[in-house]
Order: structure tokens, then C-alpha cells, then sequence
């Protein structure tokens, strides 16, 4: 595949200064980027989805695979209120970034050494795929298993319901698979295709039955239940409604087992977003019924009568920890030995070691890290460097991977308007980019290893030195150009072109961001360090206010920190992104209009860019146009993408086919892919 004019290097180089960039503006000159050569600790253990309305309420949609705003984008455009404890405290937080660890690592390094490709080559791997008993992971404990049931506190439970159900697509994983170029195949379809641009059609499966139970007992799955189950995931209140907002109308035909999808405009989005691990097709009168799937919270309950088509069956779930069991009448078989999948008998999750029924969520990284090191669980995602190296001591044959960053999972600061006041000016919005060390960023909050964040999914974006043909690593600084040049002396002359000196410094109220798991905004340390930076790289041209959020304190006396909108009287909010779902060059970086999905900018160009490229079919030329969104997206910076932490995950020796992917640092967002994992038993 030939890469696209518009993906090579010199271009990329050049983007930003067309239009409104720096470049143009011509107040001083730059240096050439500094090296990113660093990662630290991610702090990231409960990366769930977003909050989203149950299906049986009346509440909005999610954000999780959609680009619906989320309640701080609101509050950041001003269309929210702050709460009221964010209002008690009105005076700003000492600036005092935290000191840069002194084990970073070089991420260029270390991506390499624990590559994807390695896990191919594992010791062990010829002797597989086996026939394994059981493998233990670190993952959430769901109380809800149906698609249909899910409210605003169990989205998380989605994540894993394609372990008891089938979709018609699924995202593609495994030790033998390009871990950062997602490769979609078919589940219940066997074949899909674009009679024209506004059909989408399947071809279903012949051999695919209901479970032997009441009331579907054992009958074949057919057309119509598939049309019956999309036609509920794109119902408005549901939090897959987002991804089927171009289908008009969906038909099957039972005799031919064909699944239409006509569309109102061309949709290139769609199979990749129908990957998503909510679009799984459950049996139809789950719809209707709320109790089915639900599970009572408890120390250990039987798995109740949840039947489904996929790989496992609930075999228990509780508060903290939940089992499944091998489905044998599972309809897929391994291509490479033709068995029947799935290799492992049990599959177990949960944090094993908390199995206090009232404790507060979130349990705390130490008794996570005990299970770990106790065994308790065959792989885990890690969140630093050091971790790996605690981990390497204990176990010397584990296998560890360094994951690309998730495309949109990067932290980034968010002005609360840009169309008045001072940020409305270019020049302040690039003097505050030009004033941030991003490199030191990395270091302070992820030990190094972590990439420069430009907003973009650089997967969908050619490149024909990989075998997919599109990218596999992020942008570098260089590739970037000057938006990314840590330049304070040019920021300080942007500042002053601007207007903004010691006599009229810049007011700058900076919110401070969440301190703990419940909160989807950007690392506090990371904010601290920005705050810290601004003060220091801009001197009196700025006055810098760092405000504190608010934290609610539970009956039981033990604080929990939620998520809550920024401060009130903020004009730059920190956040981090929600992990979207659309892990394929097919995909869409934005799911809807730009002006649309942030609510902050009104720019006709990103949206008439926006407009062709979900409706090209050609994955080139989608290319193409993602590139022109991206390079407009720098000239404008109505945000100011900061860094995105490398995934890493380790694993016991002889555990095959748990791999980190680009859609996620962990395996919760994938997982079908047990579906295919196996472990040798021990010698």
C-alpha cells in the first residue's frame, strides 16, 4: 500500500504553518523541538467507559463510543453550573509541581524491547493452541450482563459482555495479530459488503443457536433477532445510539440470513463502531425485561439464567469478583488445529483479594499489586516502569508489552470559551502551547513513557512502512512541528504581541483537576506541572490560579472522590478523553460534526472536512482528509493536547493470545480475545 502525499513527514512538518500558526504570526523565531525521549506512571486502573443512560429511563445517552459532550466539555463551554461544594472554596492551590522521577525510561527504547511482535515468538507458542484450565485476570466485576440493562453506575459491565454474547463484528486480537492496527472480522456474519453506498449488508452464519433453555430453546438464531437487537442499540436513550445515527431503516431477510442496513448518507464509521463490545446481540426478550442479566450484589451469587451465544457462561459474579465457564456448544472453531472454541475452560476476574461486599470503589493499588504478586491473577496492566521491574524480580520469565497510547485517551487543557476574552486571540492560545514542557510532563507523571498528544488517531493515517500500511506509533515532536516547540522566550513575545505584560499580566485560573479514580479529568500531578510551568516559563506576563475541585465523603467515614465539573470560575479546564471505540482506519476520529461534538468552536472548514471524510468509502482518501482536520485542528488550538501514556502489560509465562491492543492498555475493551487464549499448563 502506497502511503498518501499528505501522511509523509515533510508535510507534517509544515502543517501548521498555514492559516493562523505561529509561523504565520512571525513575532520570533522557534528552535527545533526538543527530544520526547520519556514515559512514567499511568495512572489509569479504572479507565472504565463513560457514564450512560439506561436503556428503560429516560436519561442522555453516553458518551462511551459516541462523541456525545460529556458534562465537563458543558461546563467548560459554559452551559453548565458548577456544584455547590465546588463553590466553598474560591481561593487557588500553591503551585508546586512534583519532581521528575529518577528512573524514566526512553519510550523510543522500550516500545521496541517489549514489541507485539515478540509475543509471537514467546517460549511455548509452538506447542499451542491447547486445551487449558482456567486463567485468572484483573478485571471489573460487573452486576449487570445484559445490553439492555446497563444504568449510569454499571456501563462499566459492558466491556464484557461479548464473553457471554456475539456480535456480528468483532475486533481482531491476538499474539499473531498487529496489535495497533485493528483488523475487523466477522462473528455472527460470515460475509459483509457495500452493494452501494448506502446499504451495508450481512450474510449471517447457518450454524449459530440459542441456548437449550427457555424461552429461545435451542433454536437457530435468525435475521430478525439481529434486526431486533441493532434496532434497540440505536434507540436514542441507548448509549449505542450514537454510531447508527446515518441508518434509516434496517430488514432481514430469515430465509436468506441477510441483515440490511439502509443508510441516509454513506456511513464508513459503522463496522468499526459495531465492534464496540455493547453491540452484542442478546436474546430479544431481554429487551423488554429489566431483571434479566441483573445480578443481585452479594459475597458470591450463582450465575442466574443469562443465556447468550457467545464463548463463556456465567458461572458467578459478586460485588468484586465473577467467574464464566467454556460454552460447549460454542459455534466457532480454531482454524489453525479445528477445535472448538474457546480453549480455556474458566475465566476468572475481579480484584480476588477485596472481597469486602461495602467496600468503597476503587480498590487501592496496593491490594491490587498483592494479588498480583500473589498469583492471583495471570496478567495485569501495569502502571510504571517500576512496576515492571518489581515485576521482572519476582517472575523472570513473565512476557511484558508496551502498548501504543490509546488514540484519544490523552489529557489536554480545554479553554471554557475562545470566541471572547483573551483567549479568543491565536497568539495567547499558541503562547500558552509554546510555554509547556511537554517532554518534562512525560517524566513527572508517566516515568517517560509517553508520546506527545495531538488529539488525532494517527492509525488512520498511512504509512507504507508497516505491514498494515497505516501507522503504528504515535506522532513524534518533530512530525508535529511547531505547535509542540517548548519555546518560552517566543512565548513571552506572543504574549506581549498580544497585549500582556508585567503591567497587564494574562489571568490565567487554571482548574486543578480530580484526585482520585472517580474523575475524567487530566492527572492532577499533570496540571500541577502545567500550572508550574506557565508561572515559571511566562513570568509577570501571566497570573496564574490553580483551583481546587470538590470531594463528596461517603456515610462510612471513607472519602470517595467523583466525578464532578470544573470549577466554576476556571477558564481552562484539564481532562482527560474518554477511550473511543473506533479502532480501525475505517473508523471516525470525529463522530460527529466538530462544532457539534466540542460545543467551543464553530469552524465551517473542520466541518464540511468532517462531513467528507465519514462519508468516504476509500480508506486512502478518509486518510487524506483526517490529515487536513488534524492540520486545521493545530492552526485553531481551541485545546491544547498535553501528553498520552504507552499502555504495558505483563503477563505469567505460557499465558497466549492476552494482548494489549491500541483501543485500550488493557484487555477489558477486548474481550473477545479470550475466546482464543490458552495457558500451557506448568511443567
Amino acid at each position: 500500500m502506497s502511503s498518501s502525499p499528505l501522511s509523509r513527514r515533510q508535510l507534517l512538518a509544515h502543517a501548521w504553518r498555514a492559516g493562523v500558526g505561529v509561523g504565520a504570526l512571525a513575532l520570533a523565531g522557534c528552535g527545533g523541538p526538543d527530544t520526547f525521549n520519556a514515559r512514567s506512571e499511568q495512572d489509569d486502573g479504572d479507565d472504565q467507559a463513560a457514564p450512560a443512560g439506561s436503556p428503560l429511563r429516560t436519561e442522555p445517552a453516553a458518551r462511551t463510543g459516541s462523541s456525545e459532550p460529556s458534562s465537563q466539555e458543558n461546563a467548560a463551554a459554559g452551559g453548565q453550573d458548577a456544584p455547590a461544594q465546588a463553590r466553598q472554596d474560591e481561593q487557588a492551590l500553591p503551585i508546586t509541581a512534583p519532581p521528575i522521577p529518577d528512573d524514566a525510561v526512553d519510550p523510543l527504547v522500550w516500545r521496541e524491547r517489549y514489541h507485539w511482535r515478540e509475543l509471537a515468538r514467546l517460549p511455548g507458542q509452538s506447542a499451542g493452541p491447547v486445551r487449558s484450565s482456567a486463567l485468572q485476570v484483573h478485571a471489573a466485576a460487573p452486576r449487570i450482563w445484559s445490553p439492555f440493562a446497563l444504568g449510569p453506575a454499571t456501563l462499566d459491565a459492558g466491556t464484557m459482555l461479548p464473553l457471554l454474547y456475539s456480535q456480528l463484528l468483532v475486533m481482531a486480537a491476538g499474539d499473531q495479530r498487529d496489535a495497533h492496527h485493528g483488523e475487523i472480522e466477522g462473528d455472527l456474519a460470515s460475509a459483509w459488503e457495500t452493494p452501494d453506498p448506502n446499504t451495508l449488508l450481512f450474510t449471517l452464519r447457518p450454524d449459530v443457536q440459542w441456548p437449550d433453555a427457555e424461552p429461545l430453546n435451542g433454536r437457530m438464531l435468525t435475521a430478525s433477532d439481529v434486526l431486533i437487537n441493532h434496532d434497540a442499540h440505536r434507540s436514542p436513550v441507548m448509549p449505542q445510539a450514537s454510531a447508527y445515527e446515518a441508518v434509516e431503516r434496517i430488514e432481514a431477510d430469515d430465509r436468506e440470513r441477510t441483515v440490511a442496513f439502509h443508510l441516509s448518507e454513506p456511513a464508513s464509521y459503522l463496522p468499526a463502531k459495531m465492534t464496540n463490545p455493547l453491540h452484542v446481540i442478546a436474546p430479544p426478550h431481554y429487551i423488554d425485561d429489566p431483571g434479566l442479566g441483573a445480578v443481585e450484589p452479594g459475597p458470591s451469587n450463582p450465575a442466574p439464567n443469562i443465556h447468550g451465544t457467545g464463548p463463556f457462561v456465567l458461572e458467578y459474579t459478586s460485588v468484586v469478583s465473577w467467574g464464566a465457564v467454556r460454552n460447549p456448544d460454542y459455534f466457532k472453531h480454531d482454524q489453525a488445529t479445528g477445535t472448538r472454541l474457546p480453549h480455556l475452560d474458566r475465566i476468572r476476574g475481579g480484584i480476588l483479594l477485596s472481597r469486602n461486599p461495602t467496600a468503597i470503589p476503587g480498590t487501592p493499588r496496593e491490594e491490587i499489586w498483592r494479588d498480583w504478586t500473589d498469583q492471583r491473577f495471570d496478567a495485569i496492566q501495569l502502571l510504571s516502569p517500576a512496576e515492571l521491574s518489581q515485576s521482572q524480580a519476582m517472575f523472570p520469565d513473565l512476557a511484558a508489552q508496551v502498548a501504543a497510547p490509546t488514540p484519544g485517551r490523552g489529557s489536554e487543557l480545554i479553554f471554557g470559551t475562545i470566541s471572547a476574552g483573551p483567549f479568543a486571540d491565536p497568539r495567547v492560545r499558541h503562547a500558552l502551547s509554546a510555554a509547556i514542557d511537554r517532554a518534562a510532563l512525560a517524566q513527572r507523571a508517566h516515568h517517560g513513557l509517553a508520546a506527545p498528544d495531538c488529539g488525532h488517531d494517527w492509525t488512520h493515517v498511512t504509512d507504507d512502512s508497516t505491514p498494515s500500511g497505516f501507522r503504528e506509533w504515535p506522532w513524534t515532536p518533530e512530525e508535529i512541528g511547531e505547535p509542540y516547540v517548548f519555546d518560552p522566550d517566543h512565548a513571552r513575545s506572543l504574549l506581549a504581541a498580544a497585549g500582556y505584560g508585567s503591567d497587564n499580566p494574562l489571568p490565567i485560573k487554571l482548574d486543578a483537576g480530580g484526585t482520585e479514580v472517580f474523575t475524567i479529568s487530566v492527572d492532577p500531578r499533570i496540571t500541577a506541572a502545567v500550572a508550574d510551568q506557565w508561572q515559571t516559563n511566562l513570568g509577570p506576563a501571566a497570573n496564574v490560579q490553580l483551583l481546587p475541585r470538590s470531594v463528596t465523603t461517603s456515610s462510612q467515614g471513607g472519602a470517595i472522590y467523583r466525578e464532578v465539573r470544573p470549577h466554576q470560575n476556571a477558564n481552562i479546564t484539564s481532562w482527560s478523553r474518554l477511550p473511543q471505540y473506533a479502532p480501525d482506519p475505517d473508523a471516525l476520529t470525529y463522530g460527529k460534526l466538530h462544532s457539534s461534538a466540542n460545543r467551543l468552536l464553530q469552524d465551517a472548514l473542520i466541518d464540511e472536512l468532517c462531513k467528507q471524510q465519514r462519508q468516504e468509502l476509500d480508506p486512502i482518501k478518509r486518510s487524506e482528509i483526517l490529515e487536513q482536520i488534524r492540520q486545521r485542528d493545530l492552526e485553531i488550538s481551541w485545546r491544547l493536547p498535553l501528553v498520552n501514556p504507552y499502555g504495558l502489560l505483563a503477563r505469567q509465562a505460557g499465558v497466549f493470545n492476552v494482548t494489549a491492543t491500541h483501543i485500550a492498555h488493557s484487555f477489558d475493551l477486548n474481550p473477545k480475545q479470550f475466546e482464543r487464549a490458552w495457558h500451557l499448563p506448568p511443567n
